[in-house]
């Protein structure tokens, strides 16, 4: 998931064993014990776990922090890159000659606005960049892997420490390595007419959206730096004496508050990890009150609830917000519609959190009972529709399900986004094609359940649904499905005689996928005998597990210890050298690639793509609260 401007599910009831569900399965038997899943482990997890374990150098994705209160903590980065993939593949592809320029009115050491320095700025951001969604994914399959797997650790590496890390850099809200470290620099508290939050000023750090990429200092090295590619970057007009500025360091740029990544960053990931570290690691009853954890979380809700509509959709981001591309605003009133996807699975999971808490805590005060009422109130709104007013501001909303129903899903799918009460326009809600997204139909089922997409727009819309984003958005060969790219615009889907296209695949949204197929099948398999559409479900579950296994199987072929073996087409020469890691990470896609929603795929390794295929192999869903039933 990355933020999409104009530019990875609603809790799964656990069933219940007794005769009613012994009758069910004496009389589908043959159905269910043909749906049953396959084994989904990777054959070497503890491998690609280990990438997400490892120091950069030695193989993995993590780094030692040395600012502040972070000081001697291991944080992750969003990518495992090389001076050799830069240099070899994309600089043979495009000219990477950039001239970095200081600017002494800014104290900014910047390239000069042309494609090469688009390139260094995409360098830097990959080779030093931690988004807060790929961070949150870590933090779950960290905790999946050693409390379900029960796979290795690093001496003296103790899971919920290591992911709690995360939770801090958020709280001290800087950059891990920075020389200054200034409690808040890394949060987007309203500045004049710059992060204002629809209508709302929001100045308390703790409260304010966190930007969606974390750098690991505020000068960031390129990664042709000190490398045989060096010869490629200039510099004019450094300062001198002053060491910190020098050929191959650069300011990071990239400051966007995304409702999306946030949601992921403050609810999902802390979460999802503090339920798999209290209730199974230590079998406790409930995730206390004063984990960072939650409090992260309580402290942000308010703010996601400043961003709500009256339609129910919440704004992609605070006014003032650069876009992905170009240097305009992202318009106020745009609405991602995986975004709010993201956040309703997010809210969900802090209602079943906060509720247990408040049942199992019988040490909570007073003062912490009336907290976590009006956080399930507010979020309760948020869902339901109801009463979101803060700061004396009273506001009504018609809840984000009113919204997913009544307006995101439109020709049998979601809409990737579109624009909600803007005074500008009679329309209410105006939605915006112009790209479709994979993520937003296959999360929007994974989070919202099959069974509520049914009920809504009537029996196998969650099945057509899937085979409508094949059709554009799967990738194969022949007729079998590998998985998916992103959008309706990267060359895949099928031709003319049903067979599928390669333009990219991608490994996380291909995950997500998957994890989409299997809850279609969880609601498919479990029809009622007397259902009128028990037959017809036989046949769509067929078509089902053929999926799941093939995209699977697929998934294999994108590690990075496996890649080559597959020419896949826009792969590098001589991959192997590129990347000659001991780990077995996932890669983000299979090429080098530009995304319509504003960014690169590289075929690289990745802390998002490898942590989404430790959640499958567990079948966990992340957008459930506990990973549903699995």
């Amino acid at each position: 998931m990355k933020d999409r401007m104009t530019p990875c599910h609603e809790e799964r009831l656990r069933r219940t064993a007794g005769l009613r569900a012994a009758c069910i399965l004496l009389v589908l038997a043959p159905l269910l014990f043909s749906a049953l899943p396959a084994a989904a482990q990777p054959p070497d997890l503890q491998a690609a776990y280990r990438f997400l374990l490892s120091e950069r150098d030695a193989g993995g994705i993590l780094y030692t922090a040395t600012s502040g209160k972070l000081a001697g903590r291991q944080l992750p980065l969003s990518y495992h890159d090389s001076a050799a993939y830069w240099g070899e593949h994309v600089c043979a592809m495009a000219d990477c000659t950039v001239v970095d320029v200081y600017n002494p009115h800014t104290y900014t050491l910047l390239p000069e606005p042309s494609s090469a320095g688009d390139l260094q700025t995409e360098r830097i951001n990959t080779h030093n960049g931690a988004s807060i969604y790929d961070a949150a994914t870590w933090q779950i399959a960290v905790m999946l892997g050693r409390t379900v797997n029960r796979l290795d650790l690093a001496p003296g590496q103790d899971p919920y420490g290591l992911v709690s890390n995360q939770n801090l850099l958020l709280t001290e809200a800087h950059s891990g390595d920075s020389p200054y470290p200034v409690f808040g620099a890394s949060r987007a508290v309203t500045v004049g007419p710059v992060f204002v939050y629809n209508g709302q000023r929001i100045t308390e750090p703790a409260r304010a959206f966190s930007f969606r990429m974390l750098p690991r200092t505020w000068l960031s090295r390129d990664p042709l730096a000190a490398s045989l590619y060096a010869r490629l970057i200039k510099t004019a007009g450094l300062p001198a004496p002053n060491p910190e500025y020098q050929a191959g360091t650069v300011n990071w740029t990239d400051w966007k508050p995304i409702t999306g990544e946030n949601a992921w960053a403050f609810l999902l990931g802390p979460l999802q990890a503090a339920d798999l570290h209290y209730r199974v690691e230590r079998k406790a009853a409930f995730v206390p009150l004063h984990d960072p954890a939650l409090s992260n979380a309580l402290a942000l809700l308010p703010t996601f609830a400043a961003l709500q509509s009256s339609l129910g959709a919440v704004y992609h981001a605070p006014a003032g917000t650069v876009a992905n591309q170009g240097g305009q605003l992202i318009d106020p009133h745009f609405v991602a519609v995986e975004n709010n996807i993201s956040l309703y699975a997010g809210l969900r999971l802090l209602r079943a959190t906060l509720e247990t808490t408040l049942r199992q805590d019988n040490t909570l005060s007073p003062a912490d009972r009336e907290r976590i009422d009006i956080a399930l109130r507010l979020s309760g709104a948020m869902i339901d529709g109801g009463e979101i007013g803060g700061g004396g501001v009273s506001r009504t909303t018609l809840g984000l399900l009113h919204f997913f129903r009544h307006h995101a899903w439109q020709d049998g799918a979601f809409v990737q986004g579109g624009y909600a009460d803007d005074p500008a326009t009679k329309e209410r809600w105006r939605p915006a094609r112009e790209a479709e997204a994979v993520d937003v139909t296959t999360w929007g089922i994974a989070a919202l359940g099959a069974e509520r997409i049914d009920g809504w727009f009537g029996f196998g819309s969650a099945y057509r649904a899937w085979q409508q984003v094949k059709g554009w958005g799967g990738y194969g060969e022949g007729t079998t499905l590998w998985g998916v790219g992103f959008s309706d615009r990267d060359g895949n889907g099928l031709d003319a005689a049903g067979r599928f296209r390669q333009g990219v695949l991608s490994v996380e949204w291909t995950a997500g996928a998957i994890t989409m197929v299997r809850s279609l099948i969880d609601h498919y398999r479990t029809l009622s005998p007397a259902s009128p559409g028990t037959q017809q479900a036989r046949a769509f579950l067929d078509t089902l597990h053929a999926d799941e296994q093939s995209m699977l199987a697929a998934m294999e072929r994108l590690r990075v210890d496996t890649y080559a073996d597959t020419p896949f087409p826009g792969q590098p020469q001589r991959y192997r050298s590129l990347f000659p890691l001991a780990t077995r990470p996932y890669l983000y896609a299979s090429r080098r690639h530009s995304i319509p929603f504003g960014w690169y795929a590289n075929p690289i390794p990745s802390t998002c793509a490898t942590a989404w295929m430790v959640m499958v192999a567990n079948h966990y869903n992340p957008f459930v609260p506990g990973g549903g039933p699995r």
